[in-house]
């Protein structure tokens, strides 16, 4: 009797530490956070994995342990993963940024200064002897917008042409004619060639965002003659996924709005794009969100 009881004892006393073991196993397991981002080179993967490490280490009493990127190839894809729960946060301009809320019920919690810049718009520009003086000159013309994803180079100055009592059309060329009643719009590809475009005077006119503009050298920028510029909008935005636990959410808030003010945060921040910081919207954040909604669903509007 002594033997068993002896040998139940010892039993008990090898299990009781397993499955403490286990149970502290299980505690420790940790969640992963997954960034998003849409591009046709993998390698861009490598951009956003500096701030998934960052929350990642900064996220254990939220229960995250691990950071990682995934990338879609297509903006489809990227909202299908969104509203899947298989990625949490995705970082976009406002374009591309309202299609995913759209799409996929996500919220925007924070604005992202890429470049170091809060805000930019949308420049209307064409050659010195072009002739061409404002907005309303552009009617019967031709402009070189970038790409149709873009939202200083599509969804801002699309919309604006609009909401200016315009009738924007695409065309196949450059060359193609342009009704009185139109304003006519191919797209160039990237911002740089919108530029040489104009100057080679390809088209009429061109859009750019404020940057890029401000940045011309001044043997380009001195041919140049400005016609509009858009309302300001916020550079980039961060896009949470609508499933995300509201303790883990405010978490992530905290963690990127005081990534800037430590040194390891801003080496991150700085190769990040040269990101200056995450903030709050200055003003009420659904008039900012109204703003780019209503921008959104003008060009929406035209291309269904």
């Amino acid at each position: 009797m002594f033997r068993k009881v002896v040998t139940t004892i010892a039993l008990i006393g090898i299990l009781i530490p397993l499955w403490g073991c286990q149970n502290q196993s299980e505690s420790q397991a940790k969640e992963v956070i997954v960034l998003g981002d849409i591009a046709l080179n993998p390698s861009r993967k490598q951009r956003f994995q500096g701030v998934a490490d960052y929350l990642a280490a900064n996220l254990g009493q939220a229960g995250i342990g691990q950071g990682e990127v995934k990338i879609a190839s297509d903006k489809e894809t990227m909202a299908q993963w969104i509203k899947s729960g298989e990625v949490d946060l995705y970082m976009d301009s406002p374009y591309p940024a309202m299609y995913m809320v759209n799409q996929t019920g996500a919220n925007i919690i924070l604005r992202r200064w890429k470049k170091g810049v809060a805000e930019y718009s949308t420049i209307f520009f064409a050659r010195q002897d072009s002739g061409l003086k404002s907005l309303e000159d552009l009617k019967g013309k031709m402009l070189a917008l970038e790409v149709p994803f873009s939202s200083s180079g599509y969804m801002f100055p699309l919309s604006h042409l609009i909401k200016s009592g315009m009738n924007p059309v695409e065309k196949g060329e450059a060359n193609h004619e342009v009704p009185k009643n139109q304003v006519g719009y191919v797209f160039a590809g990237d911002d740089l060639n919108t530029v040489r475009w104009v100057l080679s005077k390809n088209v009429d006119a061109g859009a750019t965002d404020s940057e890029t503009f401000a940045e011309l050298p001044e043997s380009q920028r001195s041919q140049l003659v400005v016609l509009a510029e858009t309302k300001k909008f916020p550079r980039q935005v961060v896009v949470a996924a609508p499933d995300m636990d509201s303790l883990v959410l405010e978490e992530v808030k905290q963690v990127l709005m005081k990534m800037h003010k430590n040194k390891e945060g801003k080496e991150i921040l700085q190769k990040f794009k040269k990101t200056a910081k995450f903030d709050q919207f200055p003003q009420e954040p659904k008039a900012a969100l109204a703003q780019m909604e209503e921008y959104y669903q003008l060009v929406q509007g035209r291309d269904n």
